[in-house]
């Protein structure tokens, strides 16, 4: 019954995954800009997979050459998969509340000059006049460089494209970028989640580009998180987790009795 246990122990870490992704997108779910994402899996070591069981199960099997209980977990986490679609817009009325309706992402940086993407736009003023998002990185314009602006309260305008202004004064521009055609595969591929909406670009490959969506001042975009479907996901994994569990102890008992059997057997 080894075999059937390390099935189902491999069955329950990928539903304890999912239930760890599932319960991240909830916590979640009124984080702006935040973006779903779900576990994605494969398999692994499938050439120790085949010759698991037999006599000359070492011969013709390419690294790992080894059979240690973890060789038999036929899948693995191997990313997790975000869904880039919009979230809904929220009319808040606060002129620094900013929201990207279509493609695209804000750049922000950080005090050691890393550049991260992101959809949250709730920014704020520092005491310098930087242009800041809630974590205190800064807002970069559209030649990357941080955005400031004066201090004086007057007329805040960003306009569809991006644009700030003061009354009558331009002071730059929102730096709105994409990357590659802007898919879900190209953004899958090129990014990474680091935490608080913000995305790090990991691909050297992946070319940035500027973003065909449109600027929306006083609106905060929310999470594409469904409360619904996300709850019946984390109930349906929950109930899975228990059956792997109740079927690894099962298995288990029956080889502690076959165990007793055959002892009796030969007493």
């Amino acid at each position: 019954m080894a075999n059937g246990i390390y099935v189902a122990s491999s069955g329950s870490k990928a539903r304890l995954e999912q239930l760890e992704t599932t319960s991240h997108n909830l916590a979640n779910l009124m984080t702006a800009g935040f973006k779903r994402q779900e576990a994605v899996y494969r398999e692994v070591h499938n050439e120790v997979h085949q010759h698991l069981g037999s006599p000359d199960q070492a011969q013709g099997v390419r690294l790992p050459n080894r059979f240690l209980p973890e060789d038999r977990i036929n899948t693995s986490i191997d990313d997790r998969y975000t869904y880039w679609s919009q979230g809904i817009l929220d009319e808040t009325g606060n002129v620094l509340d900013i929201a990207i309706e279509g493609k695209g992402f804000f750049k922000v940086q950080d005090a050691n000059g890393n550049q991260f993407l992101t959809r949250h736009g709730r920014f704020q003023l520092d005491e310098q006049g930087f242009v800041t998002n809630q974590s205190g990185l800064q807002v970069l314009d559209s030649s990357d460089r941080p955005l400031r602006l004066p201090l004086a309260d007057g007329g805040l305008s960003v306009g569809y494209d991006g644009r700030v202004s003061v009354g009558e004064t331009q002071l730059g521009a929102l730096a709105l970028v994409d990357v590659g055609d802007g898919s879900n595969a190209t953004l899958n591929g090129a990014l990474t989640l680091v935490g608080e909406s913000l995305y790090r670009v990991d691909d050297p490959n992946a070319v940035e580009r500027k973003a065909t969506g449109l600027v929306r001042q006083g609106f905060m975009e929310g999470s594409n998180v469904n409360a619904v479907k996300e709850m019946v996901s984390l109930l349906s994994s929950s109930r899975l987790f228990e059956y792997s569990q109740k079927a690894m102890q099962n298995m288990a008992d029956m080889d502690n009795q076959a165990v007793r059997d055959v002892s009796r057997l030969q007493g």
